[in-house]
């Protein structure tokens, strides 16, 4: 492994290079070199990278009480390219952290027995040039999280670890944040799926997935996307929003309206084609006298519920489920707001 250290733009000429292997449960410092007053540094691996036994190699560089990793290498192909260590100086944060920017978030929400598991991905980016470091007893980042939640796990990835933890209803990064992005996952339980997320102004992007079955909601804040299939049966309905100016989104239940038996449905239908053949028997007024009306709740309750017999009778398209939840929703809201 050939490779060189840089700090910023330039070659970092006074260090320790360190070589990594990891294999399948175990892992280890392998040895260390000095850098070259040019930052190289050069290592001789133990034996080829063999990926059908995850076996991967990479290097390491301190700065300033910092540890950054290089890329890791699984193929004998990548050792045939030059191999690179990105350091940088440091910025000291206040104690209760800078507002990096929260470059998207996603929100998996999941019903399990008699509860809800929640997996909330944190995608941060740091557009300083150094890396941002907590000072003594404060943090580098941080993020209200839902009230009423339980059982919160955190960590960077798939780690979990003192990276990020759970503390005074917040989560928490002490970790130093690098130029560029950096991913943290809370995971935590509660009891309802109707939470009020407390949102970071600017967020760019913020996805909320609700895993089916669940009841019908809508998220204030966010926009209905799409149903989205993961996997062959785990399909999720999708809100999504960009550029949030805060303070929270907050998932409210919609009214459930269960639709009228097929009889009921066709003696409304006649009554509604009668009082249509009504109205157009009848002489038509000048401009001077039209009346504008806007639909009573019953006209909105009956459309529904037509709405809802017609899609239940189809065979719908992904296309016409997208058009009617919408609808549907549109609906509701008007419901709610004649109540």
């Amino acid at each position: 492994m050939r490779g060189t250290a840089f700090l910023g733009d330039t070659v970092m000429s006074e260090g320790i290079a360190v070589l990594h292997h990891l294999t399948q449960g175990t892992q280890g410092e392998l040895d260390s070199i000095p850098l070259g007053a040019d930052g190289s540094f050069r290592f001789t691996l133990p034996g080829e990278p063999d990926p059908m036994r995850s076996d991967i190699f990479f290097a390491s560089v301190r700065h300033d009480g910092v540890l950054y990793f290089g890329p890791m290498i699984t193929t004998v192909a990548q050792l045939d390219s030059a191999y690179q260590v990105n350091v940088y100086d440091t910025l000291l944060a206040p104690t209760e952290g800078l507002p990096v920017v929260l470059q998207s978030r996603s929100v998996f929400i999941e019903p399990d027995s008699a509860d809800w598991r929640v997996t909330d991905l944190f995608e941060l980016r740091n557009d300083q040039s150094r890396t941002i470091v907590a000072r003594s007893g404060g943090y580098t980042w941080r993020h209200p999280m839902p009230a009423g939640i339980r059982d919160v796990q955190a960590g960077e990835g798939e780690l979990a670890g003192d990276a990020a933890q759970y503390l005074n209803g917040e989560i928490v990064a002490r970790a130093a944040l690098p130029p560029g992005g950096r991913l943290f996952v809370v995971r935590y339980r509660t009891d309802s799926p109707f939470l009020s997320m407390p949102v970071q102004a600017g967020t760019e992007r913020l996805d909320v997935l609700i895993r089916e079955p669940a009841p019908m909601l809508d998220v204030q804040g966010l926009d209905f996307m799409e149903r989205q299939e993961f996997e062959a049966g785990s399909t999720y309905r999708r809100f999504a929003g960009a550029n949030l100016a805060g303070p929270a989104v907050t998932i409210v239940r919609t009214e459930e309206i269960t639709p009228p038996r097929v009889e009921w449905a066709a003696v409304l239908l006649a009554l509604v084609l009668t009082a249509v053949g009504v109205a157009a028997l009848r002489p038509r007024m000048g401009p001077e006298a039209a009346v504008v009306t806007t639909p009573d709740r019953k006209e909105l309750l009956l459309e529904v519920a037509q709405l809802d017999e017609d899609f239940e009778t189809s065979d719908p398209t992904d296309r016409d489920r997208q058009a009617y939840e919408q609808r549907r929703t549109e609906l509701l809201r008007l419901i709610r707001s004649l109540s």
